[in-house]
């Protein structure tokens, strides 16, 4: 159900739509975030770590990654960046759009701060569940449930889910409108990821699940704040297809 974005014309100027926030709808963003086809995302990158931690591909990477591109300053760079853009962008946008009384920035913040706080919750559950060991160690060494101090565990990597998500999010609440997004936000994130390799502070597919979780947050966050704020169709979300009769036999009908 899409939510008007302002009053109607013939209301009087005391009527004015409340600035959205970070905690909006987080119930019904959750459901989305953590259902349907990202699931599947999901499960493929779990499958993908598994199968790069036991076969030998993660180390094979990082030995290729240290012996042609090792960089400590470029690690080191990469990992302030890592926890500096996303903390600076996300709110920022977000205070932005509170200080103008501008909905639709409030809007785009609210989303990137809310995917953050998801995505970064995500990681925290994941690395302590699962307590991956970070490089050198061997790349299938885990310790699960044996890691509560910062920084916690190396799969997956909460840089890659933090900037993935905060990119993911405004470019699926802008859309076409700000394309400058995803051309200078994607790359950024990718930077970030190859100079966390180049300073051996991650394996490969720590970064690589931090991508996709990141990615699916941040996307299914944003279109839903996007929705609600600007006055538009939800996008769909169905876990049970109907089944109605056509012409030629049976047709999947729903929203996806």
């Amino acid at each position: 159900m899409a939510i008007p974005a302002a009053c109607p014309p013939a209301d009087p100027p005391a009527c004015v739509a409340p600035l959205p926030t970070p905690i909006d709808a987080l119930g019904f963003d959750l459901a989305r975030a953590f259902g349907g086809t990202n699931l599947l995302f999901y499960a493929g990158a779990v499958g993908a770590s598994a199968a790069m931690a036991f076969s030998g591909a993660d180390e094979s990477l990082r030995e290729a990654t240290q012996g042609h591109f090792a960089s400590s300053t470029y690690g080191t760079t990469a990992s302030l960046a890592g926890y500096i853009l996303p903390l600076t962008v996300a709110p920022g946008t977000w205070l932005a759009g509170v200080i103008l009384h501008d909905r639709d920035t409030a809007g785009a913040g609210s989303a990137a701060l809310q995917a953050l706080a998801v995505a970064s919750a995500t990681t925290f559950v994941l690395k302590v569940s699962v307590g991956r060991a970070y490089p050198p160690e061997n790349a299938h060494t885990f310790a699960p449930f044996q890691t509560w101090s910062w920084p916690f565990a190396a799969w997956p990597s909460g840089h890659a889910t933090s900037s993935f998500s905060v990119v993911a999010a405004l470019t699926a609440y802008y859309g076409s409108d700000e394309l400058w997004i995803p051309f200078v936000g994607y790359p950024a994130a990718v930077a970030i990821g190859a100079g966390l390799l180049s300073g051996d502070e991650h394996w490969t597919s720590d970064l690589l699940t931090g991508a996709v979780i990141g990615q699916c947050i941040g996307w299914s966050i944003g279109r839903a704040f996007r929705a609600r704020v600007r006055g538009e169709a939800a996008p769909g979300l169905s876990l049970s297809p109907m089944m109605s009769p056509s012409l030629r036999g049976l047709a999947v009908t729903g929203t996806w």
